[in-house]
């Protein structure tokens, strides 16, 4: 794949500015890639897809104040599929959630892998009882 179709999947498949990923470490460049390669070849996924566009814009408010179960929302500022605010008002709407923000990394955190995986490590951490 050259880098142009590459930069174009990376914006529009994987939600993510292509800068944010050249600009990344090579270890997170690869994940990246690897994530892409699941995703590709996308025609596999047109039905899911259109699906998705039919559905998506129709869905009613969820009543979020009556969860009751921990609750942890991630997402970066300049996620193109528009996340931040919507995970950022989840948080707020659901009592004692926790809310994880970066002001870059796309949809797929990029730069941020390894404080994602701290965050949910932490999350799913039982409890201690003494």
């Amino acid at each position: 794949m050259g880098k142009m179709a590459r930069n174009t999947a990376v914006r529009i498949i994987l939600a993510t500015p292509p800068s944010v990923v050249e600009d990344a470490p090579t270890d997170e460049q690869e994940r990246v890639q690897v994530v892409l390669n699941h995703i590709l070849p996308i025609s596999q996924r047109r039905i899911g897809l259109l699906n998705e566009a039919i559905v998506i814009p129709s869905l009613q408010r969820y009543e979020l104040e009556r969860i009751n179960v921990p609750t942890l929302a991630i997402s970066c500022a300049d996620d193109l599929f528009g996340t931040y605010d919507a995970a950022r008002y989840t948080a707020d709407q659901i009592a004692g959630a926790r809310f994880v923000g970066f002001p870059t990394g796309g949809h797929l955190w990029v730069g941020h892998q390894e404080r994602v995986t701290d965050e949910i490590a932490a999350f799913l951490k039982p409890n201690e009882v003494p």
